[in-house]
């Protein structure tokens, strides 16, 4: 009895074979002046972040070790960072980013670097199942905002919140909002007018699950109501 005892306690104390280890990142991106930057986009690997409207970021089920931090945002100067995450731990990561010069470049036939990052909006574009703008579109439609632009599209309609911001609903159902994807990943708690329009490389717009790409069809989301998907200009 007491052999098997002692057995067990050497059981209970072996340290677990393969498993891994895992660190959480935590953070905000700001400008020179102190300003929350949201939908600024981080990379640590091949785990994608978008910040928040303060600015704030998470990464979690990070490995652990010495690990770069790379941010973009649309006119700021991009910037890595490197961090060393250990296991278990929660690090902390305040990022200041800094605004590019503007400029006129004499002529712009077209980008090739948009082209290829745009390459999944003009072969959706091209099934043809949902509404899409590229730059030269919603520079012709001459509105403002998002918001505005939806108002043109059937079956969608928009409802101000108890604080007045306007949230996208698809007119079969009142409560039926549709999920929001930047750049290819799931903005979720996004309002449709977080995004500046001046920000906005090219847009689509799924009005239900017909017809909606498989990679914005997620068991997490809320395909059935639709997507609006949009894809940000490359910064700088």
């Amino acid at each position: 009895m007491l052999l098997r005892r002692f057995l067990l306690l050497l059981v209970a104390a072996a340290p677990v074979v393969g498993a891994q280890s895992r660190a959480t990142l935590i953070g905000s991106v700001r400008d020179s002046t102190g300003a929350a930057l949201p939908l600024a986009q981080l990379a640590v690997g091949d785990s994608r972040a978008i910040t928040d409207t303060a600015g704030r970021f998470a990464f979690t089920d990070l490995p652990t070790g010495t690990t770069s931090v790379t941010v973009r945002r649309l006119g700021f100067a991009p910037k890595n960072a490197q961090v060393d995450l250990l296991d278990g731990r929660t690090d902390s990561l305040h990022l200041v980013l800094v605004v590019l010069p503007a400029y006129l470049p004499g002529l712009v036939a077209e980008d090739t670097r948009e082209r290829i990052r745009l390459a999944d909006f003009y072969r959706h574009r091209q099934n043809g199942h949902g509404y899409y703008f590229n730059r030269r579109q919603l520079d012709s439609t001459r509105v403002h905002r998002i918001s505005d632009l939806m108002r043109r599209i059937p079956g969608l309609r928009l409802v101000p919140d108890r604080s007045g911001r306007l949230q996208l609903r698809m007119s079969r159902s009142g409560s039926c909002a549709p999920d929001f994807w930047i750049d290819g990943q799931r903005a979720a708690f996004l309002n449709v007018d977080d995004v500046p329009l001046g920000d906005v490389e090219a847009l689509e717009v799924y009005r239900g699950p017909t017809g909606l790409p498989p990679e914005y069809n997620v068991r997490f989301g809320n395909p059935g109501c639709g997507a609006i998907v949009i894809w940000t200009r490359l910064p700088g």
